[in-house]
């Protein structure tokens, strides 16, 4: 049982003592009189006949010392860890390196997030993930029993609402099928490399993500499909040969079983480009694994890196000119004409721009406005691309494949009737407007539903449909 005892005699000379779960003696000290004392004694035994009693003593620990033992505990891919390791090294522990647990409040973490867009230069939402971080990391030491309750919790319906549309990023630029050919024909230009072309073209009509296009192996590619089960990541300046995002995997191995479809001219140029003479193989093979036949290698062997293929041939030929580095301004494109199939009307070229702003994943959110404009189904198109569909809806159907089921000869009756398209309700007819003839037919405004025999479907009957209309 708790009990009170007065040490010295300064402005908070009490102290309680109580007993803590594994039977030792737990104190606490610095209470103006003996009744408070007690009070909070008798409340830590409280919490500990409940369960949910936190040690004091436990939330005297840093927020640093927390993370350097939460942060290797993480089963989290490869691409998380190094932005997870970002975000604390830039906003968490400079702020709150020094600080114990029990000390943070939701007032303090609330300003220090508000803060750091000015600070820092970064936008808002890179702010709100850092907060969401440290919200994790603090909800572990909840679930740890190191303190009492999460003060990064972001309160629901609270700020304002005004400006947050405005706030959100920019809708994707997308192309057309015409300005992605044209945005192919410059990349090659630039390089001089046929598998420049090949690339974009790639990326455009089947979708893949960046890491996908450039992680795909010679293994991996068949004659009318291409199947994706790696990408290439790069982190840190390295490559790593991981699983696609989500395991979005495209392959008869793993459901849904579904490769990406090539079109017929795709199919020839990837095939060209596997056509390889040299063989070579990709130098970090030995590294990150993998066969090392990769279909889109660089000039000197190794991988396209993001950043310098945007900034040397993807940017140059979107927007028609070079970006300013540094203390050089933006130059427009020059290429040689000459390279190019054909015989060409100039020996130099330069050109407008095709779609300012775009970026390589836009050619895959071109793919996916594609296939809407082209009626695609919405759950083959998201399989197609490698995205869950949440609900219960049917699985896709490959055009070469079995029928659905009821369609079969033989189905029952009431299953076509239940699929058979039904014509916009109208209200019932008043009394006066019923035909005078009590046959279905002739004279009336309202159709009748008729089983074709021949066919086997129902179907609305032609001579009533106009009327209908």
């Amino acid at each position: 049982m708790a009990y009170a005892e007065k040490r010295g005699k300064g402005t908070k000379p009490w102290r309680v003592k109580y007993r803590r779960p594994d039977g030792s003696e737990g104190s606490e000290s610095g209470f103006e009189t003996k009744a408070a004392a007690l009070r909070w004694g008798r409340d830590q035994e409280a919490s500990i006949s409940a369960g949910s009693w936190t040690d004091p003593d436990a939330g005297k620990m840093l927020v640093s010392e927390w993370i350097e033992y939460w942060q290797p505990a993480q089963d989290v891919g490869l691409s998380t860890t190094d932005t997870r390791g970002y975000l604390i090294r830039r906003f968490i522990l400079p702020a709150w390196r020094n600080c114990a647990l029990a000390s943070l409040g939701a007032d303090e973490i609330g300003a220090w997030e508000k803060a750091i867009p000015a600070r820092t230069g970064v936008s808002r939402s890179t702010a709100a993930d850092a907060r969401s971080l440290l919200c994790t990391i603090l909800g572990d030491a909840v679930t740890g029993k190191l303190i009492r309750y999460n003060p990064a919790l972001r309160p629901r319906n609270r700020g304002r609402r005004t400006g947050r549309k405005l706030e959100r990023s920019p809708q994707r630029a997308w192309v057309t099928p015409l300005q992605t050919l044209l945005l192919a024909e410059r990349a090659a230009l630039i390089t001089g490399r046929a598998g420049d072309f090949t690339l974009i073209i790639a990326i455009g009509y089947t979708g893949l993500r960046w890491g996908e296009a450039i992680g795909l192996e010679r293994p991996f590619l068949r004659k009318t499909a291409v199947e994706v089960e790696w990408q290439l990541r790069e982190i840190n300046g390295t490559f790593h040969r991981i699983p696609p995002k989500d395991d979005s995997y495209r392959s008869p191995k793993w459901e849904p079983c579904l490769p990406v479809d090539l079109p017929d001219f795709l199919a020839g140029l990837l095939a060209s480009q596997a056509k390889d003479p040299s063989g070579r193989r990709c130098c970090c093979a030995r590294a990150h694994g993998g066969s090392g036949q990769y279909l889109f290698l660089g000039p000197d062997g190794g991988h396209y890196r993001r950043s310098n293929y945007a900034r040397r041939i993807f940017r140059p030929a979107c927007d028609g000119r070079y970006e300013p580095a540094g203390a050089k301004p933006a130059k427009i494109v020059i290429v040689d004409a000459t390279i190019a199939p054909g015989i060409p009307t100039a020996l130099l070229a330069c050109w407008l721009p095709v779609k300012p702003g775009l970026t390589p994943h836009g050619l895959r959110h071109s793919h996916k406005t594609w296939m809407t404009e082209d009626g695609i189904p919405e759950i083959l198109a998201e399989r197609r691309l490698g995205h869950e569909v949440p609900g219960m809806r049917p699985p896709p159907r490959r055009p070469d494949g079995p029928a659905p089921r009821g369609s079969q000869p033989g189905a029952d009756t009431a299953g076509r009737a239940r699929r058979c398209p039904q014509p916009a309700r109208r209200p019932l007819p008043r009394k006066d407007d019923r035909p005078n003839s009590s046959q279905p037919g002739e004279g009336s405004r309202y159709p009748r539903l008729v089983l074709d025999s021949r066919e086997e479907t129902l179907a609305w009957s032609d001579d009533q449909t106009s009327a209908w209309a």
